[in-house]
């Protein structure tokens, strides 16, 4: 019996040896970490394109902010989307292609003008007419979420009402997914 447990003992204590050629596996999957077919000069050459167009783009760090005039994209007091807004919506919607996201917000907003009903009204048309164009070129719906904000959060203090006011914009926000 002493015998027994000396071998097992022993045939344990072997298997436990370490052994030089062990190699450890790498614990973290390796998972692209760019969109494929985009790269980072491109997305600059997109922004300064969307820069000469009117459109204001933000990045703080991961979220990235993509503020677009009302003016640029609809005509006054109007939900529908003018000809010469395609143009920059599909910048945007390139722009948005160059990034790995997780959410894609739409946030319209509207100035001062008749009553806080109707600019509500006005600002949730604007914000899916845009947010429906982006589905329309390739944007993810899940991801997309649409709010219309009337003239909550200005961005100045002007009073006068119309879309030439900065505070008469859409904002297109989103997080920029690091793996």
């Amino acid at each position: 019996m002493r015998l027994l447990t000396a071998l097992l003992a022993t045939a344990l204590l072997w298997s436990c040896k370490s052994s030089s050629s062990f190699v450890p596996l790498d614990d973290d999957p390796r998972l692209p970490s760019k969109v494929r077919g985009t790269s980072d000069p491109k997305a600059l050459a997109i922004q300064k394109q969307l820069t000469r167009q009117g459109v204001q783009v933000v990045s703080m760090g991961q979220d990235y902010l993509v503020a677009i005039p009302a003016n640029l994209l609809f005509p006054e007091q109007s939900p529908q989307l003018t000809w010469g807004s395609y143009n920059v919506l599909n910048t945007v919607a390139c722009y948005l292609k160059e990034f790995r996201k997780v959410g894609v917000n739409v946030t319209s907003y509207s100035s001062r003008y008749i009553s806080a009903e109707r600019e509500r009204a006005l600002s949730i048309a604007r914000a899916r007419a845009v947010g429906d164009y982006l589905w329309s070129q390739g944007i993810d719906t899940r991801l997309l979420f649409t709010e219309g904000a009337g003239s909550d959060k200005p961005v100045t203090a002007v009073t006068q009402g119309g879309d030439g006011s900065p505070n008469a914009r859409v904002e297109i926000t989103f997080r920029n997914a690091i793996v």
